[in-house]
């Protein structure tokens, strides 16, 4: 049978299973088959053949290789570190010619001060908190007698459920629907109601004889305007009044807002709040895109060709007295009264004009305030609603073309003018379509073109179309912005698999609610109370269950990492000059791995290469840089393992054990990302609209009386196994207080850091840390962190396990091998608030600008506490008043147990921990920031 190697690619055929990959040495690695093999070409092209002995017979001659892998194999014997400087000296370097000597990266200096520099606390316009609003757009679809205590149930609703929602813009609020949304008590919720402006539109009328058994000509009849006279058609025209509309605004009053509403025209401010005398905008549409009415229901007594060259006449003229197209409704708010955190919210609300991605007509009726807002760079602008203009339109033709070019796409046009779109990734509005064919091909193919959303369903006869429709434009004045559908349950989601928040919102609207989070500060505290909504119990499930799988991965790769090392280490002295210094180099990334946070919570322990070992390869590996690597890795890669192993020279063992180790490395660093989605089979059908209790299905655990009970009694055996544990952690100076363990000391608790750490704060804010108090830290967090890993059912199974292991029958390095590691955006809010914090923002900044922003934040408040996550590592800063405290539940270097340590000045706290995160951070840049205030200032 055929097997290879899962980790390092090596195929080989075995009468057994082996145990071990022959090539990299990983542990259960070999998998059955092979990638692009066919059983009916079993032995056509082997490649190697083991026996039962374990003797390896090769068939292949070097002719039997390709080309290409004996052209690599070539290369990597001349394969060199040093630059080319081979150049032809009788010819004279012109300035564009001069090529000079490669050189690797200088390192960067560091700068030592002289002297430890006192903290002076200065007003800085970058450290400024920032707006941070949450604004969400829902278009109503106007309010009909059927859905109209499920609309006014679900406004107040999603204000509920959605603690981040400041601002909800509302459109088609018609004359009809005007006394049920004033009928809603906003105020006893918290809330306020401004209706913004009346908007009117006027048409020409006909008031001719009905059809036969028609009562209205299909339009909304608000009476005629007095005294208009048309210069086209006979007396029976009037000026029509009709679909009279609001666009209000609903805020939360806790959010501090002020505002005012302008109505806009283009550039121009036709009407605002100060001059509003309750008239409304009256508004026709242009003549350009006036057709016969669908509704027309009164006879005319001309053709209809005479019809429409009439009407045509009529909008002319209507066009010089009246505004072209809706005006765009802008609220001005003011949020906390500080006016630099003035933002304006637009509201647009585009009549179709033309035909799938061709929306030239639509985009006519927004071009001039786009245009106008683009001249405002420094404003903060959020236009929201309904569009009609997917972000793959064109603006120049009406219709589908397929002559559209880049530079008039919509998303295209809006980065021109310096403007960006927010959009969300799944569909926002369904249209049904009734005798339509799912299964004709000539259908699919013409709805494609149109730019929908390739669903397709067929639910009693209806064909339904899901698009983008609603969504915001925005300035580029905000660091961070997401974007999703309203989940009907709670929370925004960035997606929503299968359209099933759709489908269920299709019941009241055939738009969904769509929502952003608008921040001007890379730490948003409202996109990580969204995050806290999205954590059911479902979802919790499938993380567990990536990051097990991820951890399979990662054991693996830790064994082919050490299985690498021991290779590689012993072929050093027998390789040339060049292939050593990649020898040594690979000696370093792995030792380096292999103190990765995944590394060592895997192993149970830090990696301690032999120091003089270490040193020698450091100094063996000088001018070899990632770029080195990389090719040598694709060379390697290019032979193949049958090619090495056929010649088996110094170089080709070490290209293989060079290619398995560069490859394990990759693959150590690999973590599945936090899942915002909810499960494919949640279709909320026991939800129902307007409900304002949720089923079970939606709560999220935060701690039953059972729990608590589990917490007690994991508490209880580790303070028994703590005291035949403490070996008396003595501090190393003044500052440091060490505890008497670290966390991989801790049955259970070796992937607890982050519960440590928010823990820490919470006690540093208080009442400070010695050793008895760090001790209790580590105790607590664990119990913490095994509550929100357990279920109910597996509460008797854990006990169990960690009495065996508190009894050292069971090793506490290998207790749930498989435990994954938690954010501490994870943790429930419910046990922030119980330990007196309050989650105030979160974030990620590269390693490289860590320093920078940390001394930006530290300087905000006097009490504050921030936790770091660096790679797999949480640890936690604190700062009260003057002093500056650093929590470490892994232990540092010489502070093998979990340590508290004391700084006077920030830059030396900084200093430290610029190191950890450059040794924590080998394969993951990014550092996540977490900020905690105490609940009471």
């Amino acid at each position: 049978m055929r097997f290879h190697c899962t980790i390092c690619g090596f195929q080989a055929f075995y009468m057994l299973k082996p145990a071990r990959c022959r090539a990299c040495g990983a542990q259960n690695s070999m998998k059955e088959g092979g990638p692009g093999f066919k059983k009916k070409q079993a032995f056509a092209k082997r490649e190697t053949f083991t026996l039962r002995s374990g003797l390896v017979l090769f068939f292949h001659r070097d002719q039997d290789f390709t080309e290409r892998a004996q052209e690599a194999r070539t290369k990597l014997q001349s394969f060199s570190t040093q630059p080319d400087l081979k150049r032809k000296h009788n010819q004279k370097d012109t300035p564009g010619q001069v090529i000079l000597p490669y050189q690797p990266p200088a390192k960067r200096r560091r700068l030592e001060p002289k002297k430890l520099v006192p903290l002076v606390m200065e007003e800085a316009p970058h450290l400024d908190p920032g707006l941070d609003l949450g604004v969400g757009t829902f278009n109503l679809n106007h309010f009909g007698d059927r859905t109209a205590k499920a609309k006014q149930a679900i406004l107040l609703l999603l204000f509920e459920r959605n603690p981040w929602l400041d601002v909800l813009v509302l459109q088609e609020v018609n004359k009809k629907g005007l006394p049920l949304l004033k009928a809603i008590d906003f105020t006893g919720h918290g809330l306020t109601l401004v209706m913004g402006p009346q908007m009117q539109a006027v048409y020409p009328r006909y008031n001719g004889e009905p059809e036969d058994g028609e009562e209205d000509d299909g339009l909304e009849d608000d009476g005629d305007v007095e005294g208009y006279l048309f210069k086209a058609g006979d007396g029976n025209w009037t000026l029509g009044k009709s679909q009279n509309e609001w666009y209000p605004i609903i805020y939360r009053n806790s959010s501090g807002i002020q505002l005012r509403w302008r109505a806009f025209n283009g550039a121009q401010v036709i009407k605002d709040e100060n001059s509003d005398t309750g008239a409304p905008i009256q508004w026709a549409k242009s003549v350009k895109r006036t057709h016969e009415p669908s509704g027309w229901k009164t006879k005319y007594p001309h053709t209809v060709k005479e019809l429409v060259a009439t009407r045509k006449l009529q909008y002319q003229q209507l066009n010089t007295h009246f505004m072209h197209w809706r005006p765009v409704v802008v609220y001005d708010l003011v949020v906390n009264g500080d006016k630099r955190n003035a933002v304006h919210i637009g509201v647009v609300h585009t009549s179709p004009a033309g035909k799938g991605l061709g929306r030239k007509g639509e985009y006519e009726q927004v071009s001039g305030f786009f245009e106008h807002i683009a001249q405002e760079r420094e404003t903060h602008w959020i236009i929201a609603g309904d569009y009609y203009v997917d972000p793959e339109a064109t603006l120049k033709f009406d219709s589908d073309s397929k002559r559209r070019q880049w530079s008039d796409l919509f998303h295209v046009k809006m980065d021109a003018l310096g403007l960006e779109l927010a959009v969300t990734v799944s569909a926002t509005n369904q249209t049904p379509l009734h005798h339509r064919s799912v299964s004709s091909k000539k259908n699919k193919e013409s709805y494609e073109e149109k730019g929908y959303v390739k669903d397709w369903a067929q639910v009693e006869g209806r064909f339904m179309l899901n698009k983008r429709a609603d969504f915001f434009v925005i300035s580029r004045t905000f660091a961070l912005h997401h974007t999703g559908i309203f989940s009907p349950a709670r929370g925004l989601l960035p997606v929503d698999p299968n359209h099933n928040a759709l489908d269920w919102w299709a019941k009241t609207s055939d738009h969904a609610p769509t929502g952003g989070i608008f921040c001007t500060t890379p730490f948003s505290r409202k996109w990580a109370e969204n995050r806290q909504l999205l954590l059911t119990d479902s979802l919790r499930e499938r993380q567990s269950r990536a990051k097990f799988e991820t951890w399979e991965l990662q054991k693996q790769a830790v064994d082919a990492l050490l299985f690498s090392l021991h290779q590689v280490s012993l072929m050093v002295d027998g390789l040339g000059q060049e292939p050593r210094k990649l020898a040594c180099q690979t000696c370093v990334l792995i030792s380096k791995a292999l103190n990765t946070p995944t590394a060592v919570a895997i192993r149970g322990a830090p990696y301690e290469p032999e120091t003089q070992s270490y040193l020698a390869w450091k100094k063996g590996a000088e001018g070899v840089t990632d770029q080195h690597l990389s090719e040598f890795f694709g060379l390697c890669s290019q032979v193949g393992t049958s090619l090495l192993l056929t010649h088996a020279t110094p170089l080709d063992e070490f290209a293989r054990a060079f290619r398995n180790a560069y490859r394990a490395i990759q693959q150590i660093g690999i973590r599945p990302r936090g899942f915002d989605l909810t499960p494919e089979s949640q279709r909320y059908d026991t939800l129902k609209p307007g409900a304002r209790n949720l089923p079970r299905d939606f709560s999220i655990r935060v701690g039953s009386p059972r729990t608590r009970d589990l917490e007690e009694g994991i508490l209880k055996l580790l303070r028994d196994y703590l005291k035949e544990q403490k070996q008396g952690g003595t501090p190393l100076d003044t500052h440091c207080i060490q505890g008497s363990l670290n966390q991989f000391q801790i049955p259970g608790g070796r992937t607890a850091c982050s519960a440590m750490a928010v823990l820490g704060i919470a006690a540093m804010l208080n009442h400070g840390l010695d050793s008895d108090g760090i001790d209790n830290v580590l105790l607590e967090g664990t119990a913490l962190y095994q509550r929100m890993l357990t279920d109910t059912e597996d509460e008797a199974l854990l006990m169990e396990a960690l009495a065996l292991s508190c009894d050292r029958v069971v090793d506490p390095g290998v207790l749930q091998p498989q435990a994954p590691y938690y954010n501490p955006l994870e943790i429930p809010e419910a046990e922030i608030t119980r330990r007196g914090l309050r989650l105030e923002g979160a974030g990620t900044v590269r390693v490289e600008r860590l320093g920078e922003e940390l001394a930006s934040i530290l300087k905000q408040r006097p009490r504050m506490g921030v936790a770091l996550v660096m790679g797999g590592y949480t640890v936690a800063l604190t700062r009260n008043e003057d002093a500056y405290y650093l929590f470490d539940s892994h232990g540092w270097k010489d502070w093998r147990n979990a340590f508290v340590q004391r700084f006077t000045f920030p830059n030396t706290l900084l200093e430290l921990v610029g190191k950890m995160a450059r040794k924590r951070t080998l394969f993951d840049p990014d550092v996540g920031v977490t900020l905690y205030l105490p609940e009471n200032g």
